[in-house]
C-alpha cells in the first residue's frame, strides 16, 4: 500500500476518532468513556487509535493544534498588514473558528476549554509579540476566547463580521485611550 494511502486512511481513521468522541460527549462523561466503547463508535481497532494517541484527552489536544497549525499556515490573510486587533485579522479568526465550531464546542464541553485558550494566547504572542506587550496580548486572547464561548450559547446569531466589528472596536478605542 503506498504511503499516500496509509496517509487518507490514517487521515479518515483519526476524523471517525474525533467524530465518535464529540458524539459520545454529549451522551456521557468523557471519564466514562471507554476506548472499546470510543473504538468501536467509530469503527477502528484499538490499535488504530493507540497509533495516533495515547489516551482520549489527547485526541482534544492534538486536533486542537492541527486547527491552530492550519491556522497559521492559512493563506486567505496577509497577517504582515495591520495590527492584532482590527477588524481584517479578527475577522478572519472568527471566520475560520466557524468552521470547527463542534470541534471547539465539545471542547469547552468537556472542561478543555483552557487548552483552546492556551493556544490563542501562544499564537498571538508569537505572531505580534514584537508589536504589543504579552499582558496586552492574552487581554486579547481572553476576549477572543470569550467572545467565541458567548457565540456559541448564543446559537451563532451574529456573523463573524459583527463579532470582529465589535471586538475591533473595544481594542482600538482602549488603544486610543492609552490603556496598553
Amino acid at each position: 500500500m503506498s504511503s499516500k494511502k496509509i496517509s487518507q486512511s490514517n487521515l479518515l481513521s483519526k476524523e471517525c476518532i474525533v467524530s465518535a468522541l464529540l458524539h459520545l460527549i454529549y451522551t456521557k462523561p468523557l471519564s466514562t468513556i471507554t476506548i472499546s466503547e470510543l473504538c468501536k463508535k467509530a469503527g477502528v481497532s484499538r490499535m488504530t487509535f493507540y497509533r495516533n494517541y495515547n489516551s482520549k484527552e489527547e485526541i482534544f489536544t492534538k486536533q486542537l493544534a492541527e486547527i491552530f497549525n492550519e491556522y497559521k499556515n492559512d493563506t486567505g490573510l496577509d497577517s504582515t498588514i495591520g495590527i492584532f486587533y482590527d477588524v481584517k485579522h479578527t475577522l478572519h479568526y472568527f471566520t475560520y473558528l466557524e468552521n470547527y465550531k463542534d470541534f471547539l464546542n465539545g471542547l469547552v464541553y468537556c472542561g478543555f476549554g483552557i487548552y483552546f485558550l492556551e493556544m490563542i494566547n501562544d499564537y498571538l504572542c508569537e505572531k505580534w509579540g514584537h508589536l504589543a506587550d504579552k499582558c496586552t496580548l492574552y487581554a486579547f486572547a481572553g476576549a477572543l476566547y470569550n467572545t467565541f464561548i458567548l457565540w456559541s450559547r448564543e446559537g451563532y446569531q451574529e456573523t463573524p463580521m459583527e463579532l470582529a466589528s465589535h471586538l475591533s472596536k473595544i481594542f482600538e478605542q482602549c488603544e486610543n485611550a492609552g490603556c496598553s
